[in-house]
């Protein structure tokens, strides 16, 4: 038994997993995380909003 034996069979199992696992939810995960980042954005903007509306309030804007 030589490498070649061990090694030959670890290699196919992750290519396997990369194929049939990683590749079909690839593009959910890309949206999902374009989405994630989506509802961040909105959320900080509206904080933002917030924290300038009261700076003005209270005359401390820059």
């Amino acid at each position: 038994m030589n490498t070649q034996d061990l090694i030959t069979p670890l290699a196919q199992f992750i290519e396997w997993t990369f194929q049939s696992v990683l590749l079909p939810i690839s593009d959910l995960f890309n949206w999902g995380v374009i989405a994630l980042g989506l509802a961040g954005l909105a959320f900080w903007l509206r904080l933002q909003s917030k924290y300038n509306a009261r700076a003005e309030q209270d005359g401390t804007i820059m």
